[in-house]
């Protein structure tokens, strides 16, 4: 009985490990399935000799060489190499060098897909996306390295841009451009982020002691780049004042700007409706002047 039992439960564990895990090796294959994947692979070599390489590279992709044995396997891995390398040599040739590493990398060429990679970030030293991807590229390769090397160079181009920010910043007072370029790069660097903020909340500091809208306007601006809230508040606030005090004088349209830059919508909108009553009741008052006249040099010429 216990024998019995033994027997019943090897067969079962038999079934469902039939069930679960799918038949891979060509003895277990059903004869379609060799015969489906050996007219692939024989598709794919015929492609290569006609020099089809894409349409060669894409069928023997798909083969599924498990049914077929090792040695199926060691040609098929062998056609997509030699192909893929063919392709991928001329892709560079042309200096197309992402679809390059695209081939190279898909047909197992590590070696290949890391030299042209490398390629094309020192060909696009001033691409943050060239730059970036080769990082990502050799992070993944754990090839340190390579990183430090286009670390480098996104450090260098950070610095670059703050150099050139420094110049805008003199000539016009505006440089947030500038400072977005080197904040781009900043990420590829390591810590290079905080001088840029650092820079960029020096700038509002200048700008907020101006009482003209354009500065504070750009003293707002500079700050929220820089991630320091409290102090776009304090600017917001001092644009309130100023608002009121052009309301004061009368000078509605200064006034309206400044509401705006406070984020008092509300007070804004007051006055801008208040200053369309004024100013369609002058209009009205200039007419009635206009037709009162118009009447006067009538009446003495008789009219």
């Amino acid at each position: 009985m216990r024998t019995r039992k033994i027997i019943s439960v090897c067969i079962l564990s038999a079934v469902f490990a039939g069930l679960s895990v799918p038949l891979a090796f060509a003895d277990g294959c059903p004869d379609r399935e060799i015969a489906a994947e050996t007219l692939k692979m024989k598709r794919a070599e015929d492609s290569e000799k006609a020099g089809k390489l894409k349409e060669a590279f894409n069928a023997a992709k798909t083969v599924a060489w498990e049914c077929l044995g090792n040695e199926a396997g060691k040609r098929r891995e062998a056609l997509i190499k030699r192909v893929g390398r063919t392709l991928g040599e001329q892709e560079e040739k042309q200096g197309r060098f992402k679809e390059a590493f695209d081939w190279y990398q898909s047909s197992g060429l590590e070696a290949d897909a890391d030299r042209v990679m490398l390629k094309q970030a020192n060909a696009k030293t001033d691409d943050t996306n060239a730059i970036g991807n080769a990082i990502e590229h050799f992070k993944r390769r754990n090839n340190e390295a390579r990183v430090k090397e286009m670390r480098a160079i996104a450090a260098r181009n950070v610095d670059k841009w703050l150099a050139a920010e420094e110049k805008a910043f003199a000539a016009r007072k505006e440089s947030r451009e500038e400072l977005g370029k080197a904040r781009d790069w900043s990420y590829y660097e390591d810590g290079g982020r905080g001088k840029i903020y650092e820079r960029a909340e020096k700038r509002g500091d200048v700008l907020a002691t101006d009482n003209a809208r354009r500065p504070i306007e750009n003293a707002i601006a500079y700050y929220e780049f820089a991630e320091k809230p409290q102090k776009a508040k304090s600017v917001r606030d001092k644009a309130r004042k100023l608002g009121d005090a052009h309301a004061s004088k009368g000078e509605n349209k200064l006034a309206v700007e400044f509401y705006n830059l406070a984020g008092d919508d509300a007070r804004a909108e007051a006055l801008e409706k208040k200053s369309e009553a004024e100013k369609q009741k002058t209009e009205s008052t200039r007419q009635d002047k206009f037709k009162k006249d118009q009447q006067s040099l009538e009446k003495e010429l008789g009219l």
